[in-house]
């Protein structure tokens, strides 16, 4: 291993990797080094006077931090065991946020993406209906286990990981995957509309039979896919596959999923179906203050906005506006110190909490982070990221980055927070290490 700087060798067996807990939870908060940590996935636009009612509960009975995490979904931080009760009393009254098991993640533009083939949002509120009426059936699926739904729209969901995913394409069909994201998950085949809520239901009742720790990469194993396949063959049907003529002579389940598409970023401005825009911006290394964020809620709302979506990508859509609001609103969000363009060189870093936010952390993350960002201006415009990593989960990044540091001076290249580090990075000079190592990447 190369030391960096003249820092010592980091053994890398004597700090294993630790094994990724379970996800906290209105009903079940996580211990953090800051306190009590719960987690709310959001699956459609948050009212203006919710959202703010939401930031105070987070002020009141919180340490009035906030984060949006990379799937999109919102974060609380620093409850008390006292508090943490009240807090849940307040997001209950507000009706935001899923409180169905296993969750279920939509597209942030859903039924308002004039680029979708379809609405979608009926099967959305039809699953809803159904996990809830499945929730005894389903009280075995581990804490993970999630459903995603894909408008087909500009603000795609290709990047986002889940176990089961509905893509819509060109006809009224889904494309029905497994376990990942739109490049790593096992194509299932097509299914009408109307047939989809029934297979979700399905898929989650055999994820379900098979205990608490099964996901749905458990179905894919080995010849479960082609029986799993079988089974489904009556609701599965031709999909949108032209060109593809070396499927032909095979059933119509076997056809391909449709080729990637292009990374969705949600830092911009995009254009609504009722002739209105949303505005993306993200939250500086996906967090920000609860005063913060209710200033810029209240501004976009003085601006016509009517909602507010937490999105992938650690960012937030103010929803409903004209163009000029939307070019208004961005001085609003610059004054929080929001990212208000994608080419911003912030969206190269991403980082934990780390320490002392996170007990699990032996690396000030969010300190270091702003510097970082300052030394790789030159990765603007590429798809390079540097991981800031408190410790070896990786929770923030779990795939590979270009650069991760792994607390406390672990340095990975292009590869995952608990993979062997190469080198060490020294504790005086941290900076000037990576913004050399990102000057020869």
């Amino acid at each position: 291993m190369n030391t960096l700087s003249g820092a010592a060798h980091v053994d890398p067996l004597v700090r294993s990797a630790s094994v990724r807990g379970a996800c906290p939870s209105i009903a079940a908060p996580m211990q953090t080094g800051d306190g009590l940590l719960v987690r709310l996935i959001v699956h459609e636009p948050i009212d203006i006077e919710k959202l703010c009612t939401l930031c105070t509960a987070a002020e009141e009975h919180g340490n009035g931090i906030i984060e949006i995490t990379q799937r999109g979904s919102l974060q609380i931080r620093g409850l008390r065991e006292a508090s943490a009760s009240s807090f849940a009393r307040v997001i209950a009254s507000l009706d935001i946020g899923a409180g169905e098991s296993p969750p279920l993640v939509t597209s942030p533009l859903l039924g308002l993406d004039p680029g979708e083939p379809f609405d979608s949002t009926a099967l959305a509120s039809s699953l809803r209906t159904t996990l809830q009426q499945e929730r005894e059936n389903l009280e075995s699926l581990g804490p993970k286990v999630s459903v995603l739904i894909d408008g087909g729209g500009q603000l795609h969901l290709d990047a986002v990981s889940a176990d089961i995913r509905l893509v819509a394409t060109s006809k009224p069909l889904f494309q029905l995957s497994l376990a990942g994201n739109a490049r790593s998950a096992t194509h299932l085949g097509y299914v009408p509309t109307e047939r989809a809520t029934a297979a979700v239901g399905e898929l989650l009742r055999r994820i379900a039979s098979q205990g608490p720790t099964a996901r749905a990469k458990d179905l894919t194993l080995g010849q479960q896919i082609d029986d799993l396949r079988r089974s489904f063959s009556d609701s599965l049907i031709d999909g949108p596959a032209p060109g593809r003529s070396d499927f032909a002579d095979r059933a119509p389940f076997f056809q391909q999923p449709p080729n990637p598409r292009p990374p969705a970023e949600t830092v911009g401005v995009y254009r609504l179906a009722n002739g209105t825009v949303a505005r993306g911006f993200a939250l500086p290394f996906g967090h920000t203050t609860a005063g913060a964020l209710r200033r810029f809620t209240r501004a976009a709302a003085d601006n016509g906005a009517s909602s507010i979506r937490p999105a992938p990508g650690r960012s937030l859509l103010a929803i409903g506006l004209s163009q000029t609001a939307a070019d208004t609103l961005c001085r609003a969000a610059v004054e929080e110190d929001f990212v208000v363009d994608a080419q911003d060189p912030r969206r190269h870093v991403v980082a934990c909490a780390g320490a002392p936010a996170c007990a699990s952390a032996e690396l000030p993350t969010r300190q270091l982070a702003p510097e970082v960002a300052r030394v790789i201006r030159s990765w603007v415009g590429t798809s390079n990221i540097v991981h800031l990593s408190g410790c070896s989960k990786g929770c923030a990044h779990p795939g590979p980055a270009a650069l991760t540091l792994t607390g406390p001076n672990r340095l990975i290249l292009n590869g995952r927070a608990s993979d062997t580090p190469q080198a060490t990075i020294s504790a005086a000079g941290p900076i000037a290490d990576i913004e050399r190592l990102c000057s020869e990447l």
